[in-house]
């Protein structure tokens, strides 16, 4: 892949490259539901509720398969996604919801219209 660093470019070397890591971002397919579950939802959610649409689309209803995604969840794909501000966490309450990075991801994508 050609990469152009000429500001004048449609697409620029950072720009290649924040699209790069919305990619490495969204590789896990729970870190993706938990991202457009996130945007079906109005605030807060419950890191359970997360984890049971996780296990719908899974196929795994089991108490053991639910933890099992929890852990993953609370431990690497929750807090990737609030290191990089695409969603807010509280670890007290237990819940999560988008974040400011989450609508710069999406038009990185061109999933929505950019500011």
């Amino acid at each position: 892949m050609k990469f152009n660093n000429n500001d004048n470019s449609p697409r620029s070397f950072d720009d290649e490259q924040a699209l790069s890591a919305v990619f490495r971002l969204l590789s896990h397919h729970r870190r993706r539901v938990a991202v457009q579950y996130l945007a079906t939802q109005n605030g807060p959610t419950s890191v359970s509720d997360v984890v049971d649409q996780i296990a719908l689309l899974e196929g795994e209803h089991t108490d053991k398969y639910k933890f099992q995604i929890w852990m993953t969840l609370t431990h690497i794909h929750l807090p990737m996604l609030a290191k990089a501000a695409v969603i807010k966490s509280d670890p007290d309450r237990e819940t999560v919801e988008l974040d400011t990075g989450a609508k710069s991801m999406c038009s990185k994508l061109g999933l929505v219209a950019a500011d």
